[in-house]
């Protein structure tokens, strides 16, 4: 099978015959010919770790696409099952880097979502993911993401607690207004009855969207700070 190596940061245009500076230290994703993509994040944290990210469609099926990574990295791929997703992951030859590639099915194609992790000599604690954003008692916090090539360096955390999404609404509400922040007249009024509740709070040129929706594992919380 022919195939294309870009740099991770670089998906922006494949069909393009130029490419973007790319800082050295990161390694290069190889893709499937005939995909295309675009930059999803150039400079990001993703639970502490700095990471870059990408994503791509290409007219094959995924067994194909998985067939095309295990001939590119062999028996170091890791081929992970995740709510009907695969999910590739390799660590690269030198340890400071970890390429995921996750393949989802799209009709007669296959999405691809890359992400490349640079590893730290020490892990980041866990009571730093999450931190400085208040939460409701028993909150557990499974992402938080910071993109750092957006000039608000805008924040995503993504949370599951046991409350219901007015429980949670009412809780940002308290929180939020002391610090200066008004919350926006909602489109559709946060109830008791309400699964799922979208509050957007202002302060100035600051702006924080907080969701939370009823789910199987608990009700989802997610916050967007701007």
């Amino acid at each position: 099978m022919r195939h294309r190596r870009y740099p991770a940061a670089a998906l922006a245009l494949l069909a393009s015959t130029t490419w973007p500076a790319i800082a050295a230290d990161w390694p290069e994703v190889p893709v499937p010919e005939g995909a295309k993509g675009e930059i999803v994040s150039d400079d990001m944290l993703y639970n502490g770790l700095h990471m870059r990210a990408s994503r791509f469609t290409v007219p094959l099926p995924v067994d194909k696409v998985k067939a095309f990574y295990r001939e590119e990295w062999g028996r170091r791929m890791i081929d992970t099952p995740h709510r009907g997703k695969s999910v590739l992951g390799y660590p690269t030859r030198d340890a400071k880097h970890y390429i995921t590639v996750e393949l989802t099915q799209a009709g007669n194609s296959t999405q691809g979502q890359i992400g490349v992790m640079e590893l730290p000599k020490k892990p980041p604690s866990a009571d730093s993911i999450g931190a400085g954003f208040a939460r409701m008692p028993d909150t557990t916090v499974a992402e938080d993401i910071v993109y750092l090539d957006t000039p608000a360096r805008v924040r995503t955390i993504s949370m599951v607690n046991r409350y219901s999404p007015q429980q949670n609404s009412d809780f940002y509400a308290r929180n939020l207004a002391p610090k200066g922040y008004v919350r926006e007249p909602a489109k559709t009024p946060c109830k008791t009855s309400s699964a799922e509740c979208v509050t957007r709070y202002v302060n100035g040129d600051k702006r924080v969207t907080v969701s939370s929706s009823k789910s199987q594992a608990g009700t989802v919380v997610i916050a967007v700070i701007e």
